[in-house]
C-alpha cells in the first residue's frame, strides 16, 4: 500500500523551474532516500509535499488520498509530518511541554500545558517517547538550551507523538556530531522495523546508502534516478551530478 504517491510535481520561481513533473512513491514500511546535489530541488520537494508550499502542477496522495494544496497543518493532521533542516522547537518550552504540543488533535491548548493542566495519560504518552530518543535527563530543559543533535532527537520525539503514517526527515544528520549520528541512525532503523515509514533527505551519503532501501536523485528539479543503494552508486547520471565525471 502507497503511504505516498506523488505525481507530475512542479514548482517554478519566476522563471527558475525548481521542481519539473517529479514523480514518486513511498510503500507503507519502507525506508526511502531523497538525495541530489546542493540547489536539486530536495527542500522544495518537502515544502510542496508538506503544504508548505502550494505546487504549480502535479498532485499528492496520503494514503490515496490527494492532499495537493491542503494547508500544512490540515496535511499534519491527516498523517504527514515533516521536519526542517533547522529544528523549529519551542525555545523556551521544556523538552516535555514541545513533546506535549505535537499530539494529534490537541484537546489542551498551550495554557493548559504551560500550566501543567495536562492529563496523566498525555503526558505519559510524551515521557515515553522521550525517554527512546535518550533525552529524559533533559525532560525539563528549555528546548534552546539543546545542541543541535539533541534538537534533533526532540524532533523525532514530537514526531512520534503525532503518530504520523510517514515521517519527512530533512537532513536529520546535518550539524550533529559523530556520537549522535550513530544514535539517530539505530533510532531511525528501530523505528522503520517496527513498521514506522521513512522519506528522508540526507547529505551523509555513508549514513543515507547504509540505511535506505530505495533512493530517488533530483538534480536541478528532475528526477535522475531510482534505485538501491548499490545501483545508486554506481549509475554513471549520478555521478556526473555530484562530480561532474
Amino acid at each position: 500500500m502507497e503511504a505516498l504517491k506523488v505525481e507530475g510535481l512542479t514548482k517554478q520561481f519566476g522563471g527558475l523551474v525548481a521542481l519539473n513533473k517529479v514523480t514518486l512513491q513511498v510503500e507503507k514500511g519502507e525506508l526511502v532516500g531523497l538525495i541530489g546535489p546542493n540547489g536539486s530541488g530536495k527542500t522544495t520537494f518537502f515544502n510542496c509535499v508538506s503544504g508548505f508550499y502550494t505546487p504549480d502542477e502535479g498532485h499528492v496522495y496520503l494514503r490515496g488520498k490527494k492532499i495537493t494544496g491542503h494547508p500544512m497543518e490540515k496535511i499534519c493532521e491527516s498523517g504527514l509530518y515533516r521536519s526542517f533542516q533547522i529544528p523549529r522547537a519551542f525555545r523556551e518550552l521544556s523538552v516535555l511541554q514541545n513533546v506535549l504540543l505535537s499530539q494529534p488533535h490537541r484537546t489542551e491548548n498551550l495554557i493548559d500545558i504551560l500550566f501543567r493542566r495536562t492529563s496523566d495519560v498525555l503526558v505519559n504518552r510524551g515521557k515515553e517517547y522521550i525517554d527512546f530518543v535518550g533525552l529524559t535527563h533533559l525532560i525539563e530543559e528549555p528546548a534552546g538550551n539543546l545542541s543541535g543533535g539533541q534538537q534533533k532527537l526532540l524532533e523525532l520525539a514530537s514526531a512520534l507523538m503525532k503518530d504520523p503514517d510517514i515521517i519527512l526527515l530533512d537532513e536529520p544528520m546535518g550539524g550533529v556530531n559523530p556520537t549522535l549520528i550513530n544514535k539517530i541512525t539505530d533510532l531511525i532503523l528501530e523505528l522503520n522495523r517496527s513498521g514506522r515509514t521513512f522519506l528522508v533527505i540526507e547529505h551523509n551519503m555513508e549514513v543515507i546508502m547504509g540505511i535506505a532501501q530505495r533512493l530517488y536523485v533530483l538534480d536541478h528539479g528532475v528526477l535522475i534516478a531510482e534505485g538501491g543503494p548499490e545501483e545508486i552508486r554506481n549509475n554513471d547520471e549520478v555521478l556526473e551530478a555530484y562530480f561532474g565525471k
